[in-house]
């Protein structure tokens, strides 16, 4: 049969894949079905067609999977938020831990035991950090074979829709977060119709509100707003009065105190960074406790967005160092310096490798916050940075390597230089099976895998994260 466009299949979904789609077969061709649960059987239209594979859109559930819950949340199947919702919460930790599996022995021909995923202390309403989008573009209904239905707006808040990038889903409620964030978000919203500041449009150019990233910490009280913009003129003086009007609308929470930290962004991409901060109205930091430590995060610097199993995540990559009190330690990629400081008391001297200034700021006042003197943070890219601290020479002492770099792994300069390096054992922490696999299979010529350990960071959703360790051959 000739698979095309708008063709109508009956298919059997027999597993995840990663990204979050059913994996069924038609014919010895792949097909992957949005929003397909494996054990279902449904009735699914194509909408794209590859040489070796298919998508499609699920068009009804013929019959049900033995994984199947009720997702609770009203926005589920419009709202990219999360797309496992509707999955058993015990299957999805056994498929994260099969996906890392398969994404090893299939791209990195490394056919290793996978220990079972650690399971996430919440399930719901977890997210210290949120990030909502802006846009002229609400999204109103479910995606089907003709697209999105939407309407125009002048200013919109809300969640990207899944494969649609210039328009955002407005939600009233989270299964994720808390409701003061998603109640904060809809203020930003209704605060900037009212003072006539339009959404950005990366079409044009034109417009004021990019992004809001909403942000807590270990106290509930406490509330960060980072408000993301353009440098149009007409947002110049945003910070106190947002605050104030937040301060008003928001006592239902128990808000103890509200940041709104005003940052701007030139580049077009819809990226919820700010790139110059205009102002900061109320504290510039949140508190965060893990274990026995006190972090102080600003607004650019990145910290797991769940706090519990970012502790379990800790507790995996101590147990691989296995440190004896002697050792140096490298931590590349170390953001506010949460894993370094972590291992300090097992440690006899950690360096952290960090590109964020700001984050490397809050790293060195870490610290000196929680009375720890044995770790240094180094500024700038890694691939430099490793050279200036070597000198040109071997480390004379080097014992572990942690690398926890972004989602889309390290590059091959940083890698080179790890061979070349050769540290007795190296740990990648990983949120991308896929590139965790491929980084594996770049330093197999020096290191073999050993124990790898996923942990449920992003519950409800397809997102893994995961620890490997690595040993010299």
């Amino acid at each position: 049969m000739d698979i095309h466009v708008g063709l109508e299949l009956l298919l059997d979904v027999v597993k995840p894949v990663l990204g979050g789609d059913g994996l069924a077969r038609h014919e010895g061709m792949a097909v992957f079905v949005s929003g397909a649960l494996p054990g279902q059987r449904v009735l699914a239209r194509i909408s794209s067609v590859k040489a070796r594979h298919a998508k499609a859109e699920l068009v009804e559930v013929l019959e049900q999977s033995p994984d199947y819950v009720p997702p609770v949340c009203r926005h589920f199947g419009v709202c990219g938020g999360c797309d496992w919702l509707h999955m058993d919460y015990d299957r999805q930790l056994h498929w994260k831990r099969e996906l890392v599996r398969e994404s090893l022995r299939h791209l990195a021909a490394a056919d290793v035991q996978v220990a079972p995923t650690i399971a996430s202390p919440l399930t719901h309403g977890y997210r210290n950090k949120m990030e909502f989008a802006a846009a002229t573009t609400i999204v109103t209904g479910a995606r089907d074979i003709r697209g999105w239905t939407v309407a125009k707006a002048g200013v919109a808040v809300g969640l990207r829709p899944r494969g649609l990038a210039n328009a955002v889903v407005p939600v009233q409620s989270c299964a994720l977060c808390t409701q003061a964030m998603v109640d904060a978000g809809n203020l930003v919203e209704k605060w900037t119709e009212e003072a006539g500041l339009p959404a950005y449009d990366p079409d044009t150019g034109r417009g004021f509100l990019r992004h809001v990233v909403l942000r807590r910490g270990t106290d509930p009280g406490h509330l960060m707003v980072s408000l993301i913009t353009s440098n149009d003129p007409r947002g110049k003086e945003v910070g106190p009065p947002l605050a104030e009007y937040m301060a008003k609308k928001l006592p239902h929470h128990s808000l103890t105190a509200i940041s709104v930290i005003h940052e701007t962004r030139k580049s077009h991409t819809l990226v919820a960074q700010g790139e110059r901060t205009v102002s900061v109205t109320g504290s510039k930091e949140l508190i965060h406790v893990l274990g026995d430590l006190e972090l102080a995060i600003s607004s650019r610097a990145f910290f797991q967005v769940n706090s519990g199993a970012a502790e379990k995540l800790r507790d995996v990559v101590a147990d691989f160092a296995e440190l004896k009190g002697q050792d140096t330690v490298w931590d590349l990629y170390s953001g506010v310096g949460a894993m370094a400081l972590s291992l300090a008391g097992k440690a006899a001297r950690i360096v952290g490798f960090e590109t964020e200034p700001q984050a490397v700021r809050d790293a060195q006042a870490n610290a000196r916050r929680n009375g720890i003197a044995n770790c240094r943070f180094e500024p700038g890219d890694v691939s430099r940075t490793i050279p200036q601290v070597l000198g040109g020479a071997s480390p004379k002492r080097l014992d572990v390597i942690v690398a926890d770099p972004p989602r889309a792994g390290m590059r091959a300069d940083v890698v080179a230089r790890l061979l070349e390096i050769g540290a007795p054992k190296l740990i990648l922490v990983s949120c991308d099976p896929a590139t965790l696999a491929r980084d594996v299979k770049r330093l197999a010529p020096r290191y073999r895998l050993g124990r790898v350990q996923p942990v449920d960071m992003f519950p409800h959703t397809s997102h893994i994260e995961c620890v490997a360790e690595l040993c010299p051959r």
